[in-house]
Parts: structure tokens; sequence; C-alpha cells
């Protein structure tokens, strides 16, 4: 597994989150239908003939989807996952067989690479990008001779090659629900949920990390699940489904539950205890929600963004009230799957250590933060006190000293980046008997 270079140390606050206005990326799909003569009873109807996908940019505020460059692919995608790399710039997904990662820039493919497992035959759902050690993660799952039986494991991709590799050394389930995944970056575990339980899964080994039945007050089913780096919760849509008795008029012993509506309030659960707190007082919108439309987390509003089918819904994370309702409008599509945010998780880290590692330095101080971030001729060293002296040096995520500057330590203290270009990069500040003050990482893009 690729290890970071460099290790922060100070959890994200609403306030430093990555600020800029929310950005939904995603796949915009349009499907393409043929008129077709029906022989048999004498009339046209419409037969799905092929479908285009392209990537596009949401804007949660207005409900308008804007596609990112020209390119447009015609390809089936599978919706169980996607993942987007804000380090190099790129969104991910699977096309046919084939794993695509697409420019954030003009939506061209950067590559496009089949998957592949060295031991076997398996598919590769569920996966999420994790800022904390800048992998792709996901559910290898492999189907047995009966395609009855499905081992899991947990695996990671290389994008570049398409290779999947098992982390886990054994299966460690028979199957998942669509609920989505989610990854704790802080606690490196992944997350996922068979339905009945919700199960995560250490990302350095792939053992089971935790599993424990979902405990659902007011609800049937919890779905749609998104981490937030603002409070450390995973938060998610708890469905309720309401039932009316009909009877069957052509056997009049019999009766049947048919599906009356549904309610759909945000929740968020406690994966220790499988607990699922209700957030929502009331369902913040009528009918159900796209699983495959994915669910985000703006850090800087606080707002759990879903989709559900046409209308993009924003709820607010401390009250779980609607704040936003706004209808899908398309420059040139009809759907909006599998989105994700920039900002959310951007400046994660590792508090929990792989037990074969050393123990992390100790740092002198705790409350070093940095700003802008992406930054791009300088950044703000951010403190809550005169610390003297100290030696801002940067380096490449390869381990190269790039830049060293001496500088007074006080808050607002601004650190020049002449001459760096775009890409992640690792901060290390000390003071002049050496000891670290602080650690951070930092995205230049001008």
């Amino acid at each position: 597994m690729k290890k970071l270079f460099i290790i922060s140390f100070i959890a994200l606050t609403a306030h430093q989150a990555f600020a800029q206005s929310p950005s939904l990326i995603g796949v915009v799909r349009k499907n393409y239908y043929t008129t077709v003569f029906d022989t048999l009873f004498g009339g046209e109807y419409e037969q799905f003939d092929s479908c285009t996908v392209r990537l596009g940019n949401l804007n949660p505020a207005t409900g308008q989807v804007d596609n990112i460059g020209t390119a447009a692919y015609t390809r089936s995608v599978n919706l169980t996952g996607a993942a987007l790399n804000p380090y190099d710039n790129s969104y991910v997904f699977i096309g046919n067989t084939d794993l695509l990662a697409l420019s954030l820039t003009n939506g061209q493919i950067i590559t496009n690479v089949p998957l592949t497992d060295p031991l076997g035959d398996s598919y590769f759902d569920n996966f999420r990008f994790n800022n904390a050690d800048s992998t792709l993660y996901g559910l290898a799952r492999v189907v047995g001779d009966n395609q009855n039986l499905t081992q899991t494991y947990l695996a990671k991709v290389n994008t570049a090659t398409g290779v999947i590799t098992r982390i886990s050394p054994q299966a460690i389930g028979l199957g998942y629900a669509l609920a989505g995944s989610t990854i704790d970056p802080y606690q490196m575990v992944f997350y996922y949920s068979t339905g009945a339980n919700i199960v995560g899964l250490d990302l350095y080994n792939g053992s089971v990390y935790s599993i424990m039945p979902i405990v659902n007050p007011d609800g049937i089913v919890f779905d749609n699940f998104a981490y937030s780096c603002v409070d450390t919760a995973i938060y998610g849509l708890v469905r309720k489904n309401y039932f009316s008795t009909i009877q069957d008029p052509l056997f009049p012993d019999i009766e049947t539950q048919v599906l009356d509506s549904s309610t759909v309030r945000l929740g968020k659960i406690n994966p220790a205890t499988g607990v699922v707190t209700i957030i929502s007082p009331y369902s913040v919108s009528l009918g159900g929600y796209s699983l495959n439309a994915g669910a985000a987390v703006d850090p800087n509003t606080l707002t759990y963004y879903y989709n559900n089918g046409g209308n993009i819904i924003g709820v607010s994370l401390i009250t779980g009230l609607q704040t936003s309702y706004q209808p899908l409008n398309f420059e040139d599509g009809q759907y909006f799957d599998l989105m994700r945010n920039l900002n959310n998780c951007y400046d994660a880290y590792p508090k929990r250590l792989e037990t074969t590692t050393s123990a992390p330095e100790q740092l002198l101080v705790d409350d070093i933060n940095l700003f802008p971030n992406p930054a791009q001729d300088y950044f703000t060293l951010l403190t809550s006190k005169d610390y003297g002296k100290v030696e801002v040096a940067v380096y490449s995520v390869q381990g190269g000293l790039v830049s060293k500057q001496t500088l007074p330590l006080t808050n607002n203290t601004r650190v020049g980046l002449e001459g760096l270009s775009n890409g992640l990069y690792s901060v290390l500040i000390t003071n002049a008997d050496g000891k670290i003050l602080g650690k951070k990482k930092l995205l230049i893009a001008k």
C-alpha cells in the first residue's frame, strides 16, 4: 500500500474546509431510442438503443448540470461505484468492463484500461477514493461456480493499469447491499452495508474491523452513505415504507400489501454500535431517491445532498431540514449519476496507523493550520501565538525537498510558492531546536 510521506495533524473543522462553492461531479447520461413497429399489436413503441455518458458538474444551488468539455462516450456504466481524485484531477468510473479516468478539466479520457484480478475473475464494486493515502478502494466480488455463492474481499485498484489487488487474506462476506460505501480516512476503515449489518474493513490488512446489526428506530433502510470529515460521522437516508392492504378481486380470500408511500429522512449511523440516529423531524421529500446518484456532504455549509432522479436536494446536517430543492437542468443530458464532491475530506490524514509501523513523531504544538488549500502563489500559516523563527520546508510526494524558508511564525505568516508547479506536496514546520511543530498536506493548483 502506498504510504504518505507526511501525516498532517489538525482535524478538519468547518471553517478550515476547502473554501469554494459546492461542486458535485458525476456522470451525465443520455439515452437514445429507436421507434419500432409492433406487428402483433399494430402500433409503434420506443425501444432503447444506446446511451452516451460524459463528465458533468452540478451546481446544487441552481440545479444546473454543465458538461465538462465536449467529449461523450457510448458506454454502459457500472452504477455501484465512482471515485474523485482531487490530487491528479480525475474522475474514475467503470464503463462496460474497463476502468476509465476522465480529466476534471476537459472531460477527456486520461486512462482506459481493462479491469484484471490476478487471483481470478472478479468484479470491482462500491469503490471510493481515500484522500488519506491517495488510494482507490472497493469490494472485489467473486462469483462461485453455482452463481449463488458470492465471496467478497476488500481490494484496491491501480487506475493506471486496472490491476485489482485483494487486501483481505480471505473472503470477508458473501455480498453487500446497494446502500453504497464510505471511508473513514482518519481511522482508515472502509464501511459498507449488507442490508442487515454495517461492516467496517481495515484498510491496512482487509480484515473485518467491525460488524454491527443496523438498529433503525423508525425506518427500514439506511442508504446512500456519505462520510463527513467535519464531524467524523456517517450520514445517510432513512427510508420508511407504508403499505395499503387490498383484497384481490379474483381471490376474495387473499389480501395483498401494496406500497402506498415512503418517507425519507436524514440520519447518521454509529458504526461501533450500528445505531441509527434520525436527524430530520419529518420527511424531507416525497418519493424516493436515486441510489446510483450517490450522496455528498458539503463541509462549508454543513449540507447533505442527494438526487431523487429529477432534483438535487440539500438537507442540513444540524437540523435535518430541507435547505434546497432544485430541478436538474441539463446542458445536454437526462440523468446525473454517481455524484462525488471535491471539498469534503480533502485534507484528511490517518490518525490510526498500521500496527506494524512505528509510533508517529510527537508534534510540539497542535494549533498550526495552513490556508488556502489548494493554494496558488502562496499560503498562510494560522497560529494562536508567536513561535519565533521556524523553518518551513516543502516536499514533493516522492520526498524530495523543493523549497525551504526561515520565517517568523506568528498568526498569518505568509509563505511563498514561487517556482513550484501544480501538484500535491507536504509541508514540514520545525523550530530552531529541530522540533516538529506541524505537518500538513498542500495542493498547488494555479
